[in-house]
């Protein structure tokens, strides 16, 4: 199940007050589409990261990465009180008061003991004396056994009282969430070019691995990397993404010193016309990062439809249409122009 829908039910069964319980490989971004759902879920309420009394105005956000817990940090520590009565003394890390969502996640890999307490929190939203508040859900995620994580069976108990989701990785998906949170160009140019390369999980491999969370780190990394560093572009993509695909990457990146002047083409003058996809998609992308830096330009528009023009010219128009979504995907402005309507009219399938 491709991550808008698997978002869209873990919200319903959410709402009809139920656990939905995420399964899906490693790295292929289960909890990137948690946290998209708290933010719905806060519907305008500012998410605050492990609130656990958050305000009428906040809204309570707490990531377990249960394989690293013991039960004393959740069950808490049981003591024998004055009357000579059994309790647990809690940590303090669960919610207290208010709204959130509780986010358990690598749960197969924790021990059996720890399942336990989750489970009894899932099942009767209590632990002992604690109680969980009425306005806190919970999400579970974790990796199916077949993907070789580490993970273990989950009992029958579970998989009969949570809404059990199957959770893929789709490149266009990704590609969405990767222009809503502002990951590098190059890194969406690349995918958008090699769809293959998102993700490539081995678990016989022990070096990192292209995912939809390593290409997010990597474009992490690109955002802070100074100029002197470039030369090590394929090195500090390797610590990301592994030796084949950083190798990809690398030599996809050194097409952009081969393209035609970019302001030529902005200017709209005569240039020629790239044939090779790889080239192509480049081309698109460093145009597209141009724009962004040009946003308050008084002729943008003007570079906006001189470059869609040439790259109209392209051999396919899957260019122009990547071109065109990833340019009113950093300025809904360009939306206003005559040559995004007019191409629109060309497209009338697609959704922009």
């Amino acid at each position: 199940m491709k991550p808008s829908i698997a978002k869209q039910i873990m919200k319903s069964v959410l709402n009809g007050g139920n656990t939905p319980f995420l399964l899906g490989g490693t790295g292929v971004g289960k909890s990137a589409v948690v946290r998209q759902v708290a933010t719905e879920l806060a519907d305008n309420k500012e998410v605050i990261v492990d609130a656990i009394n958050p305000n009428s105005k906040q809204f309570g956000f707490i990531d377990f990465r249960l394989s690293l817990y013991e039960t004393v940090d959740l069950g808490g520590l049981p003591y024998i009180d004055d009357a000579g009565g059994q309790k647990r003394a809690f940590l303090g890390n669960l919610p207290t008061k208010g709204e959130g969502l509780l986010f358990f996640d690598e749960y197969p890999q924790a021990s059996p003991s720890v399942q336990a307490v989750i489970g009894q929190l899932i099942y009767e939203k209590r632990l002992g004396e604690y109680v969980l508040p009425k306005g806190w859900k919970i999400i579970c995620a974790g990796n199916r056994v077949s993907d070789r994580a580490s993970s273990n069976k989950l009992p029958s108990h579970v998989i009969g009282r949570v809404a059990l989701i199957d959770f893929e990785h789709n490149v266009d998906d990704w590609i969405n969430w990767a222009n809503d949170n502002s990951v590098h160009e190059d890194v969406i140019g690349f995918i958008s070019q090699q769809p293959q390369a998102l993700l490539e999980f081995d678990p016989k491999i022990v070096e990192p691995q292209p995912s939809p969370r390593t290409w997010t780190a990597l474009s992490d990394t690109l955002k802070v990397m100074q100029k002197d560093d470039t030369k090590y572009l394929q090195q500090i993509a390797r610590t990301h993404v592994g030796e084949i695909q950083s190798h990809e990457f690398a030599t996809w990146i050194s097409l952009f010193d081969t393209l035609p002047n970019l302001q030529d083409i902005f200017n709209g003058k005569e240039v020629e016309v790239l044939d090779r996809a790889g080239e192509c998609y480049a081309c698109c992308v460093a145009l597209w990062k141009l724009l962004n830096n040009r946003k308050d330009d008084s002729k943008v528009y003007d570079y906006f439809e001189n470059s869609l023009a040439y790259i109209k010219k392209f051999s396919s128009p899957e260019f122009s249409i990547f071109f065109v979504r990833q340019c009113v995907s950093s300025n809904e402005d360009l939306k206003d122009t005559s040559a995004y309507n007019d191409f629109k009219v060309e497209n009338q399938n697609l959704e922009y």
